[in-house]
């Protein structure tokens, strides 16, 4: 939308009548407009050097200067201004844009005038805004340097792994004198070989939430070879216009209650860390887990029976029982762990390094010394039980702290429901996430829809069934055809549908890699026991796009110690006439290799015979609308016609959809080489077909 403030114009035309006309024009568009018409090229310079004006209206008119003048004029001076130059003459019209005018507008169409002028107006004021911001950006950069030299804390920037900038006290922190001696250097040579791959993930998952803060405990080096503990915090910045990450360098916290001060970042009743700070870390250590470079475990504590605890003890012994249990925690904890208050009657825990099995064993280990631990108060003994819930972090079981923390609090309380003893528990729960899943057509990227087809493997929700393709022709082998079957919450997803969702933007062969390996590890073992077993393996379009998909079946084969030729891969028509140069580049190497190709639902588009020709297919699979055809009407024609060329091209032609017997015969006497269909065997999960010689 235009601005609401008066316009300034700079005219050249040819009188100050045609100026009053085109004031007149922007203010029936609902503008106020000011304007001054130069009458020479000298009045014009002065009104360019004296006076910021917002648009430039010129046309051939003007008795002494030219529209060519003008726009050499601001070039020269590298005024910003938007210049529209009213002209009819369409090669004239090119050359004052070429020249630097904004637009051309030819006389007469003043609403095509006006579009023009709001449009480059707005665009104006953009630029404006722009010059503004960077120069309080650029003022603010400077602010934002001073205060980095004087700040108390050591800070720098890091950028690709690389030191891009940093403070005094953080070059003095590492025992370096001069800040050129960190510059671009790698920030993993400041850190000891053991902090080096939690600290790659952790760092890469920053970058990749691009939000929040993340602690991470490390032994930093010194120039000279010591070693010193410290906490590194690590959040998103901008540094001289470029995203990198601060990092901010401090004491190490420390775990126990006994060196825990007036911070905010402890408990002031316990001494442990508060709630605020225990969650920072949690989200830190999920970060490191989802990398693939940590294990942790969370303890989620509650103090069996608080609420009569509380209203039998009150308020002061309870605080004080709560202090004693809480010291007793910390006892059991290791150094290298945190603790924290996390709630009136609930403590948390995070076990670094640690599974499940052990996390359990210390919950355990911790509930027996809690139940017979005696806290004495004034003069009196209490004696206390614990309920725990156990969660373990890994590259699976990761989440936000809240989340994390609520799911193992619901693992405490269900114990204790289940333990029906008034409220006491005294024993531990493993709490497992339930993954939500996530479906393919909520994936916002190919990351996303690549971990969601992670989930599914990993869920066990494909599996591949087995139908024969029987030789009417005596081919060596028995072979089958392998299908991919997708079943979600009982109910089987048809896998055409399923693989139309998977609308990768980029290349992706994922699922193909898993469906060769699935079948050759079966095809392996069928063979073993002697059998000549040969599989046609359907991928997707994107296999014939994958460069690396060959040299890894290679590798494959040899694992498996599989023949080449009992593979024999199949795509689809549509897609082999889509992608005809890399179908025609991949057929050509993976021959090489003494595999197969073979193309299904052959005849679906026009002139398939000519695709043949590019493609040096062994095996065609025929589209089933014809054999569906055949056994409506018994016309053997068009398949008779389909198959004979296939023959001149010593393709091997394969029926699918045989459903009878009559069909059977009718496909006999035109010379196909294989038949497939229920009327033989429906898919199976086994390839246990018994073949005979029908040839």
């Amino acid at each position: 939308m235009a601005r609401k403030k008066t316009i300034k114009l700079l005219l050249i035309n040819e009188s100050d009548n045609e100026g009053e006309r085109l004031i007149s024009v922007f203010r029936n568009a609902g503008r106020v407009a000011r304007a001054h018409r130069a009458s020479s090229a000298d009045d014009l310079f002065k009104a360019l050097e004296n006076e910021q004006w917002d648009l430039l209206i010129a046309d051939d008119k003007h008795p002494e200067i030219s529209i060519e003048q003008c726009l050499e004029q601001l070039t020269r001076i590298e005024l910003d201004l938007p210049v529209i130059v009213i002209r009819d003459d369409r090669d004239a019209a090119s050359a004052a844009m070429k020249g630097g005018a904004s637009d051309v507008v030819p006389s007469e169409n003043d609403p095509h005038l006006i579009f023009a002028a709001f449009r480059e107006l707005n665009n104006l004021d953009t630029r404006r805004e722009l010059i503004t911001i960077q120069g309080k950006l650029g003022e603010a950069e400077i602010r934002s340097e001073q205060l980095l030299s004087q700040s108390q804390d050591a800070i720098a920037y890091l950028a690709d792994g690389m030191l891009i900038s940093s403070n005094p006290l953080f070059v003095e922190r590492f025992g370096y004198s001069d800040p050129d001696d960190v510059d671009c250097l790698p920030i993993i040579d400041l850190l000891a070989s053991s902090d080096h791959d939690n600290f790659k993930g952790l760092l890469k998952a920053q970058i990749a939430s691009g939000q929040g803060e993340t602690d991470f405990p490390f032994t930093g080096i010194k120039q000279q070879g010591d070693e010193f503990s410290a906490a590194m915090q690590l959040s998103n910045a901008v540094y001289d216009g470029e995203d990198c990450i601060q990092i901010a360098i401090r004491d190490k916290v420390a775990a126990s209650s006994a060196d825990a001060g007036a911070s905010v970042d402890h408990d002031p009743v316990t001494g442990l860390f508060s709630q605020g700070f225990f969650n920072r870390q949690l989200n830190a250590f999920a970060k490191q887990a989802a990398a693939g470079t940590s294990i942790a475990s969370l303890l989620y504590i509650g103090l069996d029976n608080y609420p009569a605890l509380r209203v039998k003890e009150g308020l002061k012994i309870t605080e004080r029982v709560i202090k004693d249990i809480a010291d007793f925690i910390a006892g059991q904890a290791g150094d290298d762990s945190y603790c924290a208050h996390y709630a009136d009657d609930a403590f948390c825990l995070l076990l670094q390094d640690t599974g499940a099995e052990k996390a359990q064993q210390f919950a355990r280990k911790l509930c027996s010394a809690m139940e017979a631990h005696i806290i004495e108060i004034e003069g009196q003994s209490l004696q206390c039980t614990l309920s725990i819930g156990v969660m373990v972090i890994d590259k699976q079981n990761t989440g936000d702290a809240i989340e994390m923390v609520n799911g193992v609090f619901n693992s405490c309380e269900r114990l204790r429901i289940q333990a029906d003893n008034n409220g006491v528990g005294n024993d531990t729960a493993l709490y497992i996430p339930v993954r939500e899943k996530k479906s393919l057509g909520s994936a916002k990227d190919d990351d996303e829809l690549d971990n969601t087809i992670e989930e599914y493997i990993e869920d066990g929700i494909f599996s591949l069934l087995f139908q024969p393709v029987v030789s009417l022709r005596g081919s060596l082998g028995d072979h089958y055809e392998v299908l991919l079957r997708v079943e979600e919450e009982g109910k089987v997803i048809a896998a055409d549908n399923f693989l139309a969702k998977l609308n990768f933007s980029s290349v992706n062969t994922r699922l193909d890699r898993w469906v060769i390996l699935e079948a050759t590890k079966q095809l392996a073992g069928i063979r073993e026991q002697g059998a000549d077993v040969r599989l046609f393996i359907n991928l997707t379009a994107n296999a014939l796009q994958d460069n690396t998909l060959i040299p890894w079946l290679s590798v494959a084969l040899k694992a498996g110690n599989l023949p080449p030729e009992s593979l024999i891969f199949q795509f689809r028509e549509e897609d082999v006439t889509d992608l005809l140069k890399p179908a025609a580049s991949f057929t050509k190497t993976l021959n090489k290799t003494g595999c197969f190709m073979s193309i299904a639902n052959y005849g679906h588009g026009a002139e398939p015979q000519k695709m043949l020709s590019h493609v040096d297919a062994s095996y065609i699979k025929i589209a089933s609308q014809y054999t569906e055809e055949l056994q409506k009407t018994n016309d053997i024609e068009p398949l008779k016609i389909m198959v004979s060329e296939a023959a001149k091209s010593e393709t091997k032609a394969i029926i699918s959809r045989v459903e009878n017997a009559s069909a059977l015969a009718s496909l006999w006497q035109i010379g196909v080489d294989f038949i497939q269909g229920n009327y033989m065997a429906a898919p199976s999960e086994k390839m246990d077909y018994e073949f005979t010689d029908m040839g």
